[in-house]
């Protein structure tokens, strides 16, 4: 089927360019100046229920409704929302034959200006309408499709009492988090979320179609796409193990007992279902906001902790006193041995490849919240230059921990380089394995880029 649409779509383009656009390619694409008004009269032509202008609601609704930070909202040339694999099939070769650039936005959550939106010298693919969403004869696994996020993952699974290793809080889309390799409030028991897929549906940059396992043909695929982000396909569909929603042997287990003892002035603890917890964490952290944040790592230090800690704070009273509607925090999410080597034991390698002999580790997230665009700059300079004091304390202390968690990271950290160097070589062949002539390196934009590190 696959080929069905490259071809069909390789003719279509020929067509309307009548200037060579057939000729084989013999190196990497690169854009074409004015290339998306002829992509998007292709796509309006194919497929005019699925492509939407400027000044229509579905377009305001795809390039600004659907993300949660507005630093994300952006102008394309166009938006085309696929229905299913073949037509994102379909688009990919229009996009690729006419030289366009293009972005590709499943949650919308990830906030670096640029990565999941495109302006108007560009076309939005989004993920919207790509929604499959269904359960195993089994219940061992659950087909779910970009479209969603990970709240409606977790209400669909909860009349089964299942749920999936996924995402903590619930607009955060499937596709981003997994890509990114994922942790999960379930991540100490199976490891990342990425280490229980089990299939992924993905259309390569040829227009092929394909499902990747790890005992298939496309196996290499299948290990990359666990934590390789977005330079190797579009995934159009994740198959994922299911797990039991609660297997405690009790209501409060005794590892909180620390807590629970402690004096309250307020107590909200209750046994309830993931969907409904994730749902009221969802309210403190409202679509529309300015956000940004950045990522560090260290083995878990008590002088270190409290330094980190101290130094974001004090730096954030000091020089961000004065921005309006400001919201500073830093969180310290511990990752445990067990995490790494359970998630290794459940889903083989992956890309990240962290040290388990170095564990337990801190991958401390610093979050900033703001309203005015005006502020922008001053807020973004106080992030990099306090991260990287944060990298400098951790560093000097000797407990820096090396990795980067690519769903936490800000424009330019170095992510890929924070892998292995056996893994992320490894990445790059299997880059060049499946799109050699660069397309979803040089004209689908955003993101870490495996060939950049």
């Amino acid at each position: 089927m696959g080929r069905v649409f490259l071809l069909a779509a390789w003719l279509l383009a020929c067509a309307v360019l009548h200037h060579g656009a057939c000729a084989a390619a013999t190196g990497p694409v690169s854009a074409i100046a004015g290339s998306q008004k002829i992509a998007c009269k292709l796509l309006s032509l194919t497929h005019p229920d699925h492509t939407f202008f400027e000044g229509s609601d579905n377009y305001k609704y795809e390039t600004q409704t659907q993300y949660w930070s507005s630093t994300a909202y952006n102008t394309p040339a166009c938006v085309f929302v696929p229905q299913n694999a073949q037509q994102l099939s379909f688009a990919v070769t229009t996009l690729t034959l006419t030289s366009t650039k293009f972005a590709v936005r499943s949650g919308g959550h990830m906030p670096v200006q640029g990565y999941n939106s495109i302006g108007s010298s560009g076309v939005l693919l989004s993920n919207s309408n790509l929604s499959t969403l269904a359960l195993s004869h089994d219940h061992a696994t659950v087909s779910v499709g970009p479209a969603y996020r990970w709240r409606d993952v977790y209400s669909y699974l909860q009349p089964y009492n299942l749920t999936a290793v996924g995402g903590r809080v619930g607009h955060v889309g499937v596709a981003g988090l997994l890509l990114g390799g994922g942790i999960s409030f379930h991540s100490s028991q199976y490891g990342f979320a990425a280490d229980n897929v089990v299939a992924y549906e993905a259309v390569l940059s040829s227009g092929l179609i394909v499902v990747a396992k790890a005992d298939n043909a496309y196996s290499d695929l299948y290990w990359a796409l666990k934590g390789g982000g977005n330079s190797f396909a579009i995934v159009t569909r994740f198959d994922l193990r299911t797990v039991p929603f609660y297997d405690s042997l009790t209501n409060s287990p005794t590892v909180f007992e620390n807590f629970t003892s402690l004096k309250t002035v307020a107590d909200q603890y209750a046994f309830g279902a993931l969907a409904t917890y994730i749902s009221a964490v969802d309210a403190l952290q409202p679509n529309g906001l300015r956000q940004d944040f950045r990522v560090a790592s260290f083995m878990v230090n008590r002088e270190g902790l409290s330094t980190v800690h101290d130094t974001f704070f004090g730096d954030a009273n000091s020089q961000l006193a004065d921005i309006a509607g400001l919201t500073a925090s830093i969180t310290f999410q511990p990752v445990t041995k067990g995490f790494i080597e359970n998630g290794r034991s459940r889903g083989g390698s992956n890309p990240q490849g962290v040290d388990a002999n170095n564990a337990p580790y801190f991958w401390i997230v610093q979050n900033l919240s703001w309203q005015n665009a005006g502020d922008d700059d001053t807020v973004r300079a106080f992030a990099k230059a306090t991260i990287a004091k944060i990298e400098g304390t951790i560093t000097s202390h000797g407990v820096a921990g090396g990795y980067l968690y690519m769903n936490d990271a800000g424009d330019g950290q170095p992510v890929f380089q924070s892998y292995p160097s056996a893994n992320l070589r490894r990445l790059k062949d299997i880059r060049t394995k499946y799109d050699p002539f660069r397309i979803y390196t040089n004209l689908l934009v955003g993101g870490w880029k495996v060939l950049d590190a």
